[in-house]
C-alpha cells in the first residue's frame, strides 16, 4: 500500500482531482485561486471536506496540510487520518484552540488543547514513527512542534486522509476557511505571498536596525529631590500622595512612588501609598514603560532638566503665571489698550525678565510662544478660528470661512465653544487647596456662560484645553487643510471658489508624488489616498500622539517629577504667611507683596484670600507631574506630521481674530512690515496656543511648553523616518521646517537638511 506522504496535491489546477479526492459539501467548498476555499452555507451545517478515495499507510509516514485560515463560530477546521467515522485521529482548530483528538471504537477523547496561534499553527501534521503517533503544528512547514504524542491508538496501515471543516449548527457567519499544499511545500502564488511576508519582515528589521542605531540619550533631572534637605521634596510633584498639614510631600509616601518607578514591577505600582481618602488616582505612571514597534522607543529621546525650584527662572516663570491668571478675562483684541495688560508687560520686563519669553515684552508678544510664526498675526491661530469655505452650505452655516464651521465631510464642527464663567477661579483658599493636594476630586464643578464664542480670552483657551483629547485641534487642522477649496480662504465667490476636497487651496508637501505644489511633477494616472493622501494623513496624526504621550509620560514620571505651578503656589503662600521658609527666589514674593502683582493679590484685591496661584479648573492640575507637558509634546508631534504632509510655506490669506465679545470673527490688519502668515507658522502657533493655554489655566510652566514642543517634534521626525522605509512610490519624501528654523527632508530612512 502507498505511503501517506505520496498523496500530493497543490490545488494549482483549480479543479478537484476526482481520482484522489471525494468531496463532501460541494456547494460550499471550492478549489479556486490555486487553493481550497470553504464557505459554509447558512442553512446547511455539516461536513465540508476533501477525503482521499484510497487508503494509505501512515506508518513511518505523514499527512500534512497548510491551514491558511480556519472557520469561526461553532465549527472546527483541521486534518484527520481515518479508518472510518468510528476510528480516526484528528488535529483541528475551533473556538480559539488547537485540539488533538481521537475516536476509537466510536468513543471520542480529547488528548490535548492549547490556544490557537494563526502564525505558529499555519501547518498541521499527523505523523507516525516506530509505533508512536505525533500530532504536530508548524509556522512554515519546516520547523514542527509536537502538541501531543501517544502510542498508536488505532491501526495506521490503511487510513484515509481528510481535511476540511465541520459546522455544527445553522449560523449566518461561520466564516471562510482556506487550505493549501497537501503534502507539498508552498508553491506558486503562495510563494509570492511568502516573498511579501519576508519582504515585510526585512523592512521591519531595517526600521528596527535604524532605530537601534539612533542615540538613546541619557536622562537627567534637576536633582530637586535631594537639593533642599531643610524642605525635602518641596520642589517635586506629589498630588494625591500624602502631605503634612501645610501641603508638603510625605517622604514615605513619595518613596513608595520611587520604589515602583525603580522596580517597574506592576505590583509595586499597586502599593503606592496615596493620601488617606484620596479619590483622584495617579495618572498612568506605567505608560512610559511600554514599548512601541514603530517610531522611537518611549525612552529614546529626552528633555533637558527643568529649572530648579530655587532658580530665578522658576520664580520668573511663576510671575508670568500670576499675570496670566490676572489677565484671563481680557480679550486678545484689547491687549493694546487694557491697563492690566500694560501692567503685566511692565512687570515682566522689570520684575520677571527671565521668564523665558521674548524680551522686551510688548502688547503684541505678551504671553505668546517663541517659535517661528507664533508672534506673527493675531494671538490665536487661524486653525482655532476659521472654518472652511463651502459653497454647498447655507449662508451663516459654513458657506464662508468666517462662519467658523469646519467641514467634516457632510457634517461640520463649530469652532466656537461654551466658555467657562468669567471671573470664576478655583483653589484660592488654603484648605480647599490642601484637600485637593490630598486627592480630593473636584471635577465637574465648573460654571459656564450661556453664549458660544470664538476663543477670545485666555480663559476661553484654558476651557478648550480642559476638555479636549489633545488630538482635537490638530485633527480639525487636518480637515481644514484637506477641505479648503481654491479661492480666498474667506468667503464664497461665485465662479471663483473651487470644489471642497477636490480643488485644493492648500497644496500637499513638495515630496508628495500625487498632489505636490503647482509646478512640481506629479503622477499622470494616480491620486493619493491610503498613502500620501487624506486617509494616510488622518491615520498618522493620532498615531504619533500616542507615541508622543508615552514618551513624555516617561519624562514626567520616570525622570523629572517636577511640581505643578499649583503646588509651587502653595509653597509661596506658606512662605509669605510664615508657615515655612523655602529657598524660592525673592522676586516673586517681592512682586506679590509690594511690586506689580500686589495690585491684584492680597487682602482687598482681586484675589483676596491667599497668594495661591488661582486655578481655572475646579480640580486644579491633573494627577501627573508637570514636565514635560502632554499637550505640548503631542502638539509638537502633530504639527510636525501636518507640516510633513502639506506645503508649510503656503500663505494664509485673509486672517481673522475674534471680536472683543468673541461672538464674531473680524479681519486682522497686520502691522506695517509684518511678515505674511504661513501654514507652517500658524501650525506652530496652534501648538503654542494649545500648550500655553494650559499655562493660562495655571497647570503648566512656560518651560514645560518650551522643552516639550521640540521633544514632540523629535518623536514625529523619527516616526516619519521609519515610515519612509516602506513606501512603494519612487522618490517620495517629506519636507518641513523644524521649530529651530532648519528645513529638513525625510527620505528612505534618512533625515537631512535641505541646502
Amino acid at each position: 500500500m502507498a505511503k501517506a506522504h505520496t498523496l500530493v496535491d497543490n490545488f494549482n489546477d483549480n479543479a478537484v482531482d476526482n481520482v484522489k479526492w471525494l468531496v463532501n459539501g460541494s456547494d460550499g467548498l471550492f478549489e479556486t485561486n490555486r487553493r481550497v476555499e470553504i464557505r459554509p452555507l447558512t442553512d446547511q451545517p455539516g461536513l465540508y471536506a476533501y477525503t482521499s478515495r484510497a487508503a494509505y499507510d501512515l506508518t513511518d509516514s505523514e499527512f500534512r496540510v497548510q491551514l491558511i485560515r480556519p472557520l469561526t463560530g461553532p465549527a472546527t477546521t483541521g486534518l484527520d487520518a481515518m479508518i472510518s467515522g468510528n476510528d480516526l485521529l484528528a488535529i483541528w482548530v475551533g473556538q480559539g484552540e488547537l485540539t488533538c483528538g481521537q475516536v476509537v471504537n466510536g468513543a471520542y477523547r480529547r488528548l490535548e488543547h492549547i490556544p490557537y496561534d494563526a502564525a505558529e499553527h499555519r501547518w498541521l501534521r499527523l505523523r507516525e514513527r516506530a509505533g508512536i503517533t505525533f500530532w504536530e503544528a508548524s509556522p512554515d512547514g519546516e520547523d514542527w512542534t509536537t502538541v501531543h504524542q501517544a502510542p498508536n491508538p488505532i491501526p495506521l496501515t490503511a487510513v484515509m486522509g481528510r481535511f476540511g471543516a465541520q459546522v455544527f449548527v445553522r449560523t449566518p457567519a461561520a466564516g471562510f476557511a482556506v487550505f493549501d499544499n497537501f503534502n507539498v511545500e508552498e508553491t506558486g502564488d503562495a510563494r509570492r505571498v511568502d516573498e511579501r511576508r519576508l519582504s515585510a519582515r526585512a523592512v521591519r528589521k531595517k526600521a528596527a536596525s535604524l532605530a537601534a542605531r539612533r542615540d538613546h540619550e541619557a536622562h537627567a533631572n534637576n536633582n530637586d529631590e535631594i537639593n533642599y534637605p531643610e524642605t525635602p521634596l518641596a520642589g517635586n510633584y506629589s498630588k494625591s500622595l500624602r502631605h503634612d498639614d501645610i501641603g508638603d510631600p510625605d517622604a514615605a509616601s513619595y518613596a513608595s512612588l520611587l520604589r515602583a518607578l525603580e522596580s517597574r514591577d506592576p505590583a509595586d505600582f499597586d502599593e503606592i501609598v496615596l493620601a488617606d481618602g484620596a479619590t483622584k488616582k495617579l495618572t498612568n505612571p506605567q505608560a512610559g514603560l511600554a514599548f512601541d514597534v514603530e517610531g522611537p522607543d518611549a525612552q529614546e529621546v529626552t528633555i533637558p532638566p527643568a529649572p530648579r525650584f530655587d532658580s530665578i527662572v522658576t520664580a520668573h516663570e511663576m510671575g508670568e503665571l500670576y499675570w496670566m491668571a490676572a489677565a484671563r478675562d481680557v480679550p486678545f483684541a484689547e491687549y493694546g489698550t487694557r491697563p492690566r495688560i500694560a501692567a503685566a508687560v511692565a512687570s515682566l520686563n522689570s520684575e520677571f525678565p527671565q521668564f523665558g519669553g521674548t524680551v522686551p515684552v510688548t502688547a503684541q508678544n505678551v504671553f505668546r510662544g517663541i517659535y517661528p510664526g507664533e508672534q506673527v498675526g493675531p494671538y490665536v491661530s487661524q486653525f482655532l478660528l476659521k472654518g472652511n469655505v463651502d459653497p454647498r452650505k447655507p449662508a451663516g452655516y459654513g458657506r464662508d470661512a468666517t462662519d467658523g464651521f469646519i467641514s467634516y465631510g457632510a457634517r461640520v464642527i463649530d469652532q466656537r465653544l461654551v466658555p467657562a464663567r468669567a471671573g470664576r477661579d478655583y483653589l484660592g483658599t488654603f484648605q480647599v487647596w490642601l484637600d485637593v493636594q490630598n486627592g480630593e476630586d473636584r471635577r465637574g464643578q465648573d460654571e459656564f456662560e450661556s453664549a458660544r464664542v470664538f476663543i477670545h480670552t485666555l480663559r476661553d483657551g484654558a476651557t478648550f484645553v480642559h476638555f479636549d483629547q489633545v488630538v482635537d485641534a490638530f485633527y480639525n487642522a487636518a480637515w481644514i487643510l484637506m477641505s479648503e477649496p481654491t479661492g480666498n480662504q474667506s468667503t464664497f465667490l461665485q465662479g471663483t471658489t473651487g470644489r471642497p476636497q477636490i480643488d485644493a487651496e492648500f497644496p500637499y508637501d513638495q515630496g508628495n508624488p500625487y498632489m505636490p505644489p503647482a509646478g512640481l511633477p506629479r503622477s499622470r494616472t494616480e491620486a493619493g489616498f491610503a498613502t500620501f493622501g487624506p486617509t494616510h494623513l488622518l491615520q498618522v496624526v493620532p498615531e504619533v500622539l500616542g507615541r508622543a504621550l508615552r514618551a513624555v509620560w516617561w519624562q514626567k514620571w520616570g525622570v523629572h517629577r517636577r511640581l505643578r505651578p499649583e503646588e509651587f503656589g502653595g509653597r509661596v503662600d506658606n512662605w509669605i504667611a510664615g508657615r515655612r521658609d523655602y529657598p524660592i527666589h525673592h522676586s516673586v514674593r517681592d512682586s506679590l507683596v509690594t511690586g506689580g502683582l500686589s495690585a491684584y493679590f492680597g487682602p482687598g484685591k482681586a484675589f483676596p484670600n491667599s497668594y495661591l496661584l488661582p486655578q481655572a479648573y475646579p480640580e486644579g492640575a491633573p494627577t501627573h507631574p508637570a514636565y514635560g507637558a502632554g499637550h505640548a509634546t503631542g502638539s509638537g508631534a502633530m504639527i510636525t506630521i501636518l507640516k510633513a504632509f502639506f506645503d508649510d510655506t503656503a500663505v494664509i490669506e485673509n486672517p481673522v481674530q475674534a471680536s472683543e465679545s468673541g461672538l464674531t470673527l473680524i479681519p486682522w490688519t497686520p502691522a506695517q512690515g509684518e511678515p505674511p502668515m504661513t501654514v507652517g507658522g500658524e501650525l506652530n502657533k496652534l501648538a503654542g496656543n494649545i500648550a500655553t493655554f494650559r499655562n493660562a489655566a495655571g497647570v503648566h510652566w512656560r518651560s514645560d511648553y518650551t522643552g516639550s514642543l521640540p521633544f514632540g517634534e523629535a518623536i514625529a521626525i523619527r516616526l516619519l523616518q521609519e515610515m519612509s522605509l516602506g513606501f512603494n512610490e519612487d522618490d517620495a519624501f517629506f519636507e518641513l521646517t523644524r521649530l529651530d528654523g532648519v528645513r529638513i527632508r525625510i527620505h528612505d530612512g534618512k533625515v537631512a537638511p535641505v541646502l
